[in-house]
């Protein structure tokens, strides 16, 4: 007998509109209590089982064993939860921080300065940036200025997460021995 999981080792658009139904239906009842536990929002949660369903599609045809399906979907919508999570971090320190302007003379100046120095510093982590060889500057673009996940690093690069690793640490320490200025 055929199980609803097992639909994802094939491309699922070969495969009748009805059963598609019954496979997002079932992968939604097999994920929802363990991303809602970690939520807590159920329109969050749907948006997520949403993506993680979307690479689970995607991604089936190539996994290699047939060994345990539901425990891969399991781990890939656990992934994808903590990506959610991890962006959600980010986002929130970055408006915990928000740019105040006071109408006062002292702390506008303050600020056109911070900003200057802002500037100058971006301007010349680019520049540092552009003088490493390739690899650490793909490297470093992805990670800091697109804020991708290693994971999804690794998979663009085809590299695994240690070489990854290494490479980032590896053009970090170039650009803060290139520059006095801490600029990572």
């Amino acid at each position: 007998m055929v199980q609803w999981f097992d639909f994802f080792r094939d491309p699922l658009d070969s495969v009748d509109s009805t059963i598609q139904e019954k496979v997002y239906s079932s992968f939604y009842k097999f994920v929802y209590p363990s991303v809602y536990s970690m939520i807590l929002d159920h329109s969050l949660t749907e948006d997520i089982i949403q993506d993680a369903f979307i690479k689970a599609i995607t991604k089936g045809p190539y996994i290699r064993s047939d060994a345990n399906i539901p425990a891969w979907i399991k781990r890939l919508t656990y992934n994808t939860t903590l990506d959610y999570l991890r962006k959600l971090n980010r986002e929130r320190r970055f408006l915990a921080h928000p740019c105040s302007y006071n109408t006062e003379t002292l702390s506008d100046a303050l600020t056109v300065e911070r900003e200057v120095e802002r500037t100058e510093t971006n301007e010349e982590l680019y520049r540092a940036i552009g003088e490493l060889k390739l690899d650490y500057q793909v490297a470093l673009l992805l990670f800091y200025v697109e804020g991708k996940t290693y994971r999804d690093i690794c998979q663009e690069l085809h590299l695994t997460q240690s070489v990854f690793t290494q490479r980032l640490a590896r053009a970090r320490k170039k650009i803060t021995s290139q520059s006095p200025k801490k600029l990572i």
